[in-house]
């Protein structure tokens, strides 16, 4: 499974919506300047995850990075 494929499906599955996750990532992370455009470049595939950005993404889901090493 993709890093995309992943984040679509722990989207999907936490019920959470792409603008929640980035306001989140800010407020965890306000160096990364998330917005929508490039979250949903990562969330279809067209960008590449930094580490920061996994790691963001990961704290405001409070789930561990170790869901994207299958």
């Amino acid at each position: 499974m993709t890093v995309s494929e992943t984040i679509r499906e722990i989207l999907s599955q936490e019920g959470r919506t792409q603008i929640w996750v980035v306001d989140k990532m800010n407020e965890i992370m306000p160096e990364l300047g998330m917005d929508r455009s490039r979250f949903s470049g990562i969330v279809t595939g067209h960008r590449n995850m930094t580490a920061d950005e996994l790691l963001a993404f990961c704290k405001a889901l409070e789930i561990s990075p170790d869901v994207f090493l299958n």
